[in-house]
């Protein structure tokens, strides 16, 4: 895994000084309340559209036109597949759960996984780009998202750490994908401890960096709390 030059800054920083711990993050109420992100209703159709077979009539060589009837046709001939279907006219749209006194839309890792979402492998530069309209409008928006700390360099006074997936990546097991890690940015004043190989929830402002390097997060959370439990 590589770090983001953001987060290798504050690290660096962190080494060199020792903060004032602080965090008195209270759950509150839970809040039942759902958000639906990204087109709704119905998708409009591509302006290039294929042809139905009943729009093709198939000339002969001598200008007539051709007549088929499911008796002319081969047994073992398949019907073509329809070209204005796509997986991302199907993922438009996704629903929500809102919880907390911060109204933090949950967010799970399955819900970024490119692989999962968009069957991309692997991760091209232009990613970013090519997102559904409901994972774009994830940017800017307060997430609360579940998953482990990566092992820091010192296990008090963190400001800022790397949330990843599960612990097979934080244990040094497989090698983690871009959508795998999130970079996190304690509110400020706010600090946490090393939680060792348990997961806990993080709530803080989600967003998705514009240039993207391998093996190095691809999101960010700012203004973030770490809520232990």
């Amino acid at each position: 895994m590589t770090l983001g030059p953001r987060m290798a800054a504050m690290l660096l920083a962190m080494a060199s000084a020792t903060l004032a711990a602080g965090c008195g993050y209270s759950e509150g109420k839970a809040s039942n309340s759902t958000i639906t992100l990204g087109t709704t209703g119905e998708i409009p159709e591509s302006p290039t559209t294929k042809a139905t077979p009943s729009e093709v009539i198939p000339v002969s060589a001598n200008g007539s036109a051709i007549v088929e009837t499911a008796d002319s046709k081969s047994p073992d001939e398949k019907p073509a597949a329809d070209a204005t279907l796509t997986p991302a006219a199907a993922d438009e749209s996704r629903t929500f759960k809102v919880e907390g006194p911060e109204s933090a839309i949950r967010v799970s890792f399955d819900d970024v996984d490119l692989l999962k979402v968009m069957n991309l492998d692997p991760v091209p530069a232009d990613a970013p780009e090519r997102l559904p309209k409901w994972l774009k409008e994830l940017d800017g928006k307060r997430i609360r998202v579940r998953g482990f700390m990566f092992p820091p360099f010192q296990d008090t006074d963190i400001r800022g750490f790397v949330l990843a997936r599960d612990n097979q990546i934080c244990c040094f097991g497989r090698t983690p994908k871009e959508y795998d890690l999130v970079e996190t940015f304690l509110r400020k004043g706010v600090t946490t401890h090393y939680i060792q190989n348990r997961p806990f929830d993080v709530v803080g402002v989600f967003r998705i960096k514009s240039e993207i390097e391998k093996y190095t997060a691809m999101y960010e959370l700012e203004d973030a709390v770490v809520i232990e439990k």
